[in-house]
């Protein structure tokens, strides 16, 4: 029996040409995981970023660290990865990031474990652990000058609560003096960073509450650095941090909006954002309202500031429906106010406060033009069904016609 793995090298390193490239190693590996330099030949080059968001989500779940493993040495990653992504790889402790240890090439490792423009949060908590990955990365970082880590994205679930006394925080400082030590320059102004004066008291990484862990100055996307005094004529401020991602983007790879309802700050791709009908001002799509009564316009909406303040929507006391200004100022049938009782009701309520013995001639003022559209329509109406009587009364009539026409045709036949 001839198996896969019995075919030459060349032949199988073309069919993994075809495939993605996390997909090529582990084709590579579960073919020869014994054989390091045939796996590297039919994996192939070019292995400066590795992505396991490349492949199925489900594969990648079920990835173990003895996977990761197999596939870093593969593409001999210590020597040839500048970037990796472990998206998706929920089921590891981060062992098997040991191919990399003393690496000086790698430049960018995500162990957040999640997509771009996607929740940090994961639930239930994946095993990833501190204890496992912090000794690999501070074997990179102590590496001093040779090394060339710019950009570490951390689980969400070491940073999710600050304790200056756990071996994360102690890493946090060490890679922040790390940082510090390249004395790296904003592209814009070209002051130091981190500088003084800056966003995190002069930290490369923030080390405070908010946004606990991540990097300052420093795009996801890109890596290019910026301080946070710069401002750009098209998208404001050079770095702008995601509340959702939790990911620091510059404006020219990826817009970030400031929602001034809930005040947090969403890349466009993990939260959009829209125009406030009312204040015009910026608005997610979490503090987004939406719902006159009339459904007036699918494009209107409105921020939860205007709501609130009862700056969009004027409610009827009676049936609270709610209608927006628009629809207040010119639709009889919405939401009115009575210069004389000083209740905001809508049309019918209050037709029905008038029919039941209400005593506000303001309130019958505003009721008037209702109940004259109603004699109208109901005038209209009648006249549509006698219209339609009429109507079938002559189809019944030019039916019974051509009945008799038959009838008579049918005895001329027979004569």
């Amino acid at each position: 029996m001839i198996y896969l793995s019995d075919l030459p090298t060349g032949a199988l390193a073309h069919v993994s040409s075809y495939l993605a490239a996390p997909s090529r190693a582990l084709f590579a590996v579960a073919l020869n995981y014994r054989d390091v330099e045939r796996s590297s030949a039919i994996a192939g080059g070019d292995w400066e970023y590795l992505d396991f968001g490349h492949i199925e989500k489900d594969l990648a779940a079920k990835l173990s660290d003895d996977d990761i493993r197999d596939v870093l040495i593969s593409i001999d990653a210590v020597n040839n990865l500048r970037s990796l992504w472990l998206t998706n790889c929920i089921n590891i402790t981060g062992v098997g990031l040991e191919p990399l240890r003393e690496s000086t090439i790698i430049q960018q490792i995500d162990l957040s474990l999640v997509n771009v423009h996607e929740s940090c949060k994961l639930d239930p908590a994946p095993p990833i652990s501190c204890a496992e990955v912090i000794p690999i990365l501070d074997s990179i970082i102590e590496r001093g000058e040779d090394c060339s880590s710019e950009h570490l994205q951390f689980p969400n679930e070491w940073r999710k609560e600050r304790n200056t006394e756990s071996d994360f925080h102690a890493f946090l400082t060490r890679y922040n003096d790390y940082l510090s030590s390249r004395a790296d320059i904003c592209l814009k102004c070209s002051s130091n960073l981190p500088g003084d004066g800056h966003t995190g008291d002069g930290h490369m990484l923030r080390m405070d509450e908010y946004q606990y862990g991540t990097q300052n100055f420093t795009c996801y996307d890109c890596m290019k650095k910026y301080c946070d005094e710069c401002d750009n004529d098209l998208f404001g401020c050079y770095i702008n941090v995601c509340d959702r991602c939790e990911r620091s983007y510059c404006g020219h790879c990826q817009t970030v909006c400031y929602c001034e309802c809930c005040e947090n700050s969403y890349c466009v791709d993990c939260v959009d954002s829209k125009q406030c009908s009312q204040c015009e001002m910026k608005t997610c799509l979490n503090c987004v309202v939406t719902g006159c009564h009339n459904n007036c316009d699918a494009g209107k909406i409105w921020c939860l500031y205007c709501v609130e303040n009862e700056n969009a929507f004027s409610s009827c006391k009676d049936c609270n429906e709610r209608y927006c200004g628009d629809c207040c100022d010119s639709d009889i049938h919405a939401v009115k106010s009575c210069v004389g009782c000083k209740k905001d009701l809508c049309s019918q309520c209050r037709v029905n406060r008038c029919k039941d013995g209400g005593n506000c001639t303001k309130c019958y003022q505003l009721a008037f033009p209702v109940l004259l559209e109603s004699k109208e329509r109901q005038h209209q109406e009648m006249q549509h069904q006698e219209m339609q009587t009429e109507n079938d009364n002559q189809r019944n009539e030019i039916n019974q016609l051509k009945r008799k026409v038959k009838d008579l045709s049918n005895k001329f036949e027979e004569a």
